[in-house]
């Protein structure tokens, strides 16, 4: 893409320098106080230079915008990493826990009993 982009910069840049080249006639040009006689061609050429001087600096602006998303895109999603794996851990812990309570229930009298494996034996607390 880069190189198509050059290639018509470079077309673009030579039509302008067959433009002022066939156009180099003296012309008067003012701006704001001042009045200066000078040739067509630096005319065309300091325009075509301001123009690109615009462009860049837009583009410049707009890289600057994007790499300052991109780096807060990217500081977002390492909090929501991280954010991430507590919550994994938390979940851990109360699944745990959780599995660890489905072991014991309370009786009638308000006792907590322990349910082991062998069915026959039952520690009361």
């Amino acid at each position: 893409m880069i190189y198509i982009t050059l290639f018509f910069a470079l077309i673009f840049a030579c039509l302008i320098a067959i433009f002022a080249i066939q156009n180099s006639m003296a012309v008067q040009v003012a701006l704001l106080k001042w009045n200066i006689e000078t040739s067509l061609v630096f005319v065309i050429w300091g325009a075509a230079f301001l123009g690109f001087l615009l462009a860049l600096s837009l583009q410049i602006y707009s890289q600057i915008k994007l790499r300052l998303q991109l780096y807060q895109a990217r500081s977002r999603i390492k909090q929501l990493e991280q954010d991430l794996t507590q919550i994994q851990q938390q979940a851990a812990l109360v699944q745990s826990n959780t599995a660890a309570a489905s072991d014991c229930h309370t009786t009638v009298d308000g006792k907590l009993q322990m349910k082991s494996s062998d069915t026959s034996t039952e520690k009361i607390f």
